[in-house]
């Protein structure tokens, strides 16, 4: 049975309960590869495989930010805004002072994001 990228996002409900910087960190992240994971799976199959040399990430947002369906755009726009939040969450050694508040946005906005991206007509993304 293939995996269920939800379960990403279930992981990270629980992560952000904790009171650590790493929990919350990692629930972010988590967060964020579920969206990715589903939405690039949707891309692939309605648009067909990513070309090699171009980097995951920039290839499944621009397939939902180039089409001409306004719903798809905007979860093409979401996804690349949850990606910011997820690399800063990775890979920024600062301190977050507002650590808590990115965490329950982030959380929030992939909530939305799964119901949005079930709501979606499934023949988005497409090529124009």
């Amino acid at each position: 049975m293939p995996f269920d990228w939800k379960n990403f996002l279930i992981l990270a409900d629980e992560l952000a309960r904790k009171f650590d910087e790493a929990s919350k960190r990692t629930a972010i992240s988590r967060a964020y590869y579920c969206v990715f994971n589903l939405a690039i799976t949707q891309a692939v199959s309605n648009v067909g495989p990513r070309p090699q040399r171009t980097p995951s990430h920039k290839w499944c947002w621009e397939q939902y930010i180039g089409t001409p369906d306004l719903a798809c755009r905007q979860l093409g726009i979401d996804g690349q805004r949850m990606m910011q939040r997820r690399r800063k969450a990775d890979y920024d050694p600062k301190d977050n002072p507002r650590l808590d508040d990115d965490v329950l946005r982030m959380l929030e906005e992939a909530h939305q994001f799964v119901a949005h991206l079930a709501g979606l007509d499934p023949k988005y993304p497409r090529r124009p």
